[in-house]
C-alpha cells in the first residue's frame, strides 16, 4: 500500500513539474542526517535536491527579499526559499558545506534555550547548533538566523507574558550570537493565535508557518506558506513542491 501511495504521488508531481507556475515557494526542512526519528533528510539526498535546483535554473531567493518582490510581481521565475526549523547542528555539518558549494542562501531558525547544548525529539537525542557555529554560518553571508522560540512549545497555549518572554528572549539571545539584528520568526508546530501574531508583530518582520502554498503577492507576512521536506520525499517529488508546493 506504501509503494502505491507513493507511486501515485510520483506521478502527480511529474504531471505539475512540466507546468508553468507563479509565485515562489518556501521549503521547509529540519535536520540533515541519517536519523529517520526526525523530519529528516539524508544528507545524499539534500545534496541531490540541491545540485537539481543548482542545474535546472532555480533561483534561491532570500526571505527577507520574497515578500517585497511578490508584491512588486518581480519574482524570478522558479523561484525557491530555502529555510531549516530548530538549528540541528547537522545543518552546519551536512547541509553548509553543500548551501556554500552553490552559494545558496537559506534561513535557520533556531530554538535558543538550546544552543551549544541539544534537545529530544520524538525519543532521539540531537545536538543544536554551537555559538561558534551560528557566527561562522552568519559570516558566510549565506544563512540568515531567525527565531524559533527560546523553547520550542506551543505558543498558543501559553499565558499572554509568557509568549512575549518566549519571543524577546529568543531575538535577545540570538543577537547577541550573531552581533546583529533579528527579524525573522518562525511558529514552533506551527502553532499561534491572535495573540501570539500581536507579539509576533511586535518583534518580527516576517514570519513563517508551517501550512502548504507558494507565495505569491497577497501572502501574509507574517504567516507565511512553507513546504515541508522530509525523508518520505522522493526526488520526482520533489521536482514537482520545488515547482508548486506540497499537492
Amino acid at each position: 500500500m506504501c509503494g502505491m501511495r507513493t507511486l501515485i504521488k510520483n506521478m502527480a508531481y511529474r504531471a505539475v513539474s512540466l507546468l508553468p507556475a507563479k509565485g515562489a515557494v518556501i521549503l521547509m526542512y529540519h535536520s540533515v542526517s541519517e536519523n529517520r526519528k526526525l523530519f529528516t533528510v539524508t544528507p545524499d539526498d539534500f545534496a541531490r535536491q540541491m545540485r537539481y535546483l543548482h542545474e535546472h535554473g532555480f533561483r534561491i531567493t532570500r526571505l527577507k527579499d520574497v515578500m517585497a518582490l511578490a508584491r512588486k510581481n518581480a519574482l524570478p521565475p522558479k523561484s525557491v526559499v530555502l529555510t531549516f526549523d530548530d538549528g540541528y547542528e547537522d545543518n552546519y555539518a551536512n547541509a553548509f558545506p553543500v548551501l556554500k558549494k552553490y552559494r545558496f542562501p537559506a534561513t535557520i531558525f533556531v530554538t535558543t534555550a538550546f544552543i551549544g547544548g541539544g534537545t529530544t525529539r520524538q525519543g532521539a537525542f540531537v545536538d543544536i547548533l554551537s555559538e561558534e557555529h551560528i557566527r561562522e554560518m552568519a559570516r558566510s553571508g549565506l544563512v540568515v538566523f531567525g527565531s524559533h522560540a527560546h523553547h520550542h512549545v506551543k505558543l498558543a497555549r501559553l499565558a499572554e507574558e509568557k509568549i512575549e518572554d518566549e519571543l524577546a528572549t529568543s531575538k535577545k539571545t540570538l543577537e547577541g550570537v550573531i552581533g546583529a539584528p533579528v527579524d525573522t520568526f518562525a511558529h514552533p508546530y506551527g502553532n499561534f493565535d491572535e495573540r501570539v501574531q500581536k507579539i509576533v508583530a511586535k518583534h518580527y518582520a516576517i514570519a513563517c508557518g508551517v501550512k502548504k502554498g507558494r507565495i505569491t503577492s497577497s501572502s501574509d507576512v507574517l504567516l507565511l506558506p512553507r513546504n515541508s521536506i522530509d525523508s518520505e520525499v522522493t526526488l520526482t517529488q520533489f521536482k514537482g513542491i520545488a515547482r508548486f508546493g506540497r499537492l
